[in-house]
């Protein structure tokens, strides 16, 4: 993970622990890591930045959307936390830094992706 995702993931991880979810787990240093899932259509691995629980039964996938040389992955992988999120009365939040929204909005709507978007 580089410098700057660690930054924006800092910012996320503030932004979920201020919104009353529980049960965080997350790639950053400190937090137990969520269960990776891999993609049936592209076999892509995917690990969630964030999980939390919200009342204790709803499941979301929490993402810092930053920009990317792989859009098509970034779309796999979005499209499979979406999934799981709605197969668990959950969201797939993407959390946007500054900069980032036009690429984060633009393959959100190209995409149909059900998703909820948040400036960071």
């Amino acid at each position: 993970m580089n410098d700057e995702k660690k930054v924006y993931l800092r910012k996320a991880l503030d932004w979920v622990e201020k919104r009353d979810f529980q049960e965080v787990r997350s790639v950053f240093e400190g937090y137990d890591p969520p269960m990776s899932f891999t993609s049936s259509t592209s076999q892509l691995e995917v690990q969630p930045d964030i999980t939390a629980l919200k009342g204790g039964t709803s499941k979301s996938y929490i993402e810092v959307a930053l920009k990317s040389d792989t859009p098509e992955d970034t779309v796999t992988r979005w499209k499979l936390l979406s999934t799981l999120a709605s197969m668990k009365n959950g969201q797939l939040f993407l959390l946007i830094p500054r900069g980032h929204k036009a690429f984060a909005a633009g393959l959100v709507e190209t995409h149909s992706l059900n998703a909820k978007m948040i400036s960071i």
